[in-house]
Parts: structure tokens; C-alpha cells; sequence
């Protein structure tokens, strides 16, 4: 291994090793990962003059007083990133800091369209979030854009975009109104990130987001899975019922038609809030409406379960209600399998419920970041570098 990588790798080292811990000394960074003082000296002093470490007093565990040695921190806030999710009829901008805590948002209602007024509205509404939260700009990493639709890495630009008809959109598109390193992804892979997020310790899963339209994000030992084809995890176009009802996408019996969240939401006044309080009731109809939905969501992640074999996560507008509902939706599944045991954690409820999508694009600058300290183990799920 070159010397320069043994550099990236050990200073990426010694900043996670800081950041899992809360705190180290010095002495604890040597120690734990078998440097010289010196080394570690020199790579503190380079995060120090970064603004990503600060010194804190340690409490001492000995018992012979003195001066308490000094550890150190990392600085959440020492660099942020901007996520923006972008739908049919609204945009969610937020600011996120390094430990994916949500600084500041703003939502604007206004429809989407593929014109250059709209690509500033976007710059105009990022600004604003920038200038009320009185953010250092020399921190900012840039802004993540999360949109409906297939993205393909070699060309930077929206290749299947039916939800919103945003075919051909680019990360340039917005990343001239922006004025900094702008990534534009998949909604679902970036709902799926802010789920994934190394942090949480699943190595292999797969996310379904039951939103306005159905999609999902695969997680393959610990690194998001595109496939060849760039869309791997459009669990949404999943045959169901085969001459069923049609999907946007033209073809008929996908699982989008009968499992995204406005199948729900239409049945309760197009309020999905009201309908999950009706079935908190035990509302007759409410329950009679959720069997046949939980029905076809069974469907789907019994095949799910059968290829991928691993945990499988509930997100999205649907998934942040469903927790109270699951235990019937698993049993749903496991008369379908063909396994004689089950395991009870198998399927979950997201974990990562407040906005995942706007906060998933902004972690893809900030996954960036951390891979531009060097390499770790296990590596962080592989970020999609569509840029402006």
C-alpha cells in the first residue's frame, strides 16, 4: 500500500475512532490504534486547524488529582450540507450537520416544471435557508437534490422520470443557481441513506418507501446497490397482479398502483393522517381497506424476502404510521413463505422518520466528505457522484 494511502487511512482512523468514542485523549487514539504520539499529535493539529476537533477537559479515572488530561471532540457543526427534496408540488430544503442532526428547514408549496425560473426558485430557497441560519459558507459541503426518477452516473442526468416528468433533468440544472458543489440522486436511495447511515449497524437491508409513489433503496454489505442497469431496488414495478390496475409506467399490476400512500390517503379524504386515526379506532371499513392494502404489501415483500434474505425496512409516508400495524402485515408474509421458521425481526419500521429524503440528499455530501478523509472499515454505503 503507498505510503500517502496509509496516511488517508490512518487519518481517517483517527477521526472516526474520535467520533464513535464522544471523546479520547491522545493517549486513548495511540493506544486504540497503535501510533506514535507524534502521529497522532500531527493529525490532531491538522483537525484542530480544520475545525472539525476541539479540545475538552477529560474527567480523570485515577485517583491522584492533578491536572484532568484533555480530550477531544469532534465538531458536529464543522461542516454542513444543504438536502432538498423536490416533488410535484412542494420543496423541502434543510440543513444538516455532520452527525446528521436537522439544523434548520423551510417547505414551499409550488409545482414543478422543467424551466430555469423554477431551477432559481430552487437557488433562491436554499439561499434563504443559508441566510436565516446565518451558516459560515466555508463550511458548507454543498447541496444535495433528491428527485423521482432513474439517474445515470455517466451522464449526470435524469434517464426515467414519469413521476414528475423530469426527464433529462441535470445536477447542473440547479447547480448554476446554487454556486456550490451541487449532487443530484434518486429520492429513494437518499431516503434509503438517511436509513442506512453507518452509524445504525445494518449491514444488509432493503428500504421501501411507501410515498406518494412506491420506490426502494438496496443495501449489500454495507454499500447501496445500483445494479448494472442503474435500478436496482424499483420494487414499485413489481408485478403483482398481472393485468391489474395500470402504473404510471404504462404497464398494468404494478405494485405502485396499489401500495403507494395515496391509495390510503383516498380512502380517508386524501388525508393519510385521518385514515391511520380511523384504523387506531378499529373503524370497521378502516380495517377491511388496510387488509386489502397490507394483502398486496405482503406480496411484494414476501418476494422481496425470498431474493435479497434480509432485513427489509418500511419508510416513507406509510412507514411512519406503520408501526403500531405491523405485527399482522408480518404474519401476512410469513403464511406465504416457505420457510417452517420465522424471524420475528425481519421486517421493521423505519427508524428515520422526519423528512429522510431531504436529509438523505444532504448525506451524500457529507458521506463524500468522510471518504475524502481516506478509506474505513467497513466502507460507507457507496455514494451515486452525479454532479453539477
Amino acid at each position: 500500500m503507498k505510503s500517502s494511502s496509509i496516511r488517508k487511512r490512518t487519518r481517517r482512523a483517527t477521526y472516526d475512532f474520535i467520533r464513535e468514542r464522544g471523546m479520547a485523549t491522545k493517549n486513548d487514539i495511540a493506544v486504540a490504534l497503535g501510533l506514535s504520539l507524534p502521529t497522532v499529535s500531527k493529525y490532531l493539529t491538522h483537525f484542530m486547524d480544520e475545525g472539525l476537533l476541539e479540545q475538552r477537559a477529560k474527567l480523570s479515572s485515577g485517583a491522584n488529582g492533578g491536572r484532568n488530561p484533555i480530550g477531544y471532540a469532534c465538531v458536529a457543526d464543522g461542516r454542513l450540507a444543504v438536502g432538498v427534496d423536490v416533488t410535484q408540488d412542494r420543496v423541502i430544503c434543510l440543513l444538516v450537520n455532520l452527525e446528521r442532526e436537522v439544523l434548520a428547514q423551510r417547505e414551499t408549496r409550488r409545482e414543478f416544471e422543467m424551466t430555469d425560473d423554477y431551477y432559481a426558485f430552487i437557488g433562491a430557497e436554499v439561499e434563504a435557508l443559508l441566510a436565516d441560519s446565518a451558516v459560515d459558507r466555508g463550511k458548507l459541503l454543498g447541496v444535495g437534490v433528491a428527485v423521482p426518477g432513474l439517474i445515470s452516473e455517466a451522464t449526470a442526468q435524469v434517464t426515467y422520470g414519469r413521476v414528475i416528468d423530469n426527464q433529462g433533468l441535470t445536477a447542473e440544472d440547479f447547480g448554476r443557481h446554487l454556486g456550490v458543489h451541487t449532487l443530484l440522486v434518486h429520492d429513494s436511495d437518499a431516503a434509503g441513506l438517511a436509513e442506512f447511515w453507518p452509524d445504525h449497524g445494518v449491514d444488509n437491508a432493503f428500504y421501501i418507501s411507501l410515498s406518494k409513489s412506491v420506490g426502494g433503496s438496496v443495501l449489500i454489505n454495507g454499500r447501496i446497490f445500483r445494479g448494472d442497469g442503474e435500478f436496482a431496488g424499483e420494487i414499485g414495478h413489481l408485478r403483482i397482479h398481472p393485468g391489474g390496475k395500470r402504473c404510471y409506467c404504462g404497464q398494468k399490476g404494478c405494485m405502485d398502483a396499489y401500495c403507494n400512500a395515496k391509495v390510503l390517503a383516498s380512502k380517508a379524504g386524501g388525508s393519510l393522517e385521518t385514515f391511520f386515526a380511523r384504523l387506531g379506532t378499529g373503524d370497521q371499513t378502516t380495517m377491511q381497506e388496510w387488509d386489502d392494502y397490507t394483502s398486496d404489501l405482503a406480496q411484494a415483500i414476501h418476494n422481496i424476502r425470498v431474493l435479497f434474505g434480509c432485513t427489509i425496512i418500511l419508510g416513507g409516508d406509510v412507514g411512519a404510521h406503520i408501526g403500531d400495524h405491523l405485527a399482522p402485515l408480518r404474519q401476512k408474509v410469513d403464511q406465504l413463505s416457505f420457510l417452517a421458521s420465522h424471524s420475528e425481526n425481519f421486517l421493521m419500521p423505519c427508524s428515520y422518520a422526519t423528512q429522510p429524503v431531504a436529509t438523505g440528499a444532504a448525506l451524500y455530501l457529507v458521506a463524500e466528505f468522510r471518504d475524502e478523509l481516506g478509506p474505513a472499515q467497513p466502507q460507507a454505503p457507496q455514494v451515486r457522484r452525479t454532479k453539477s
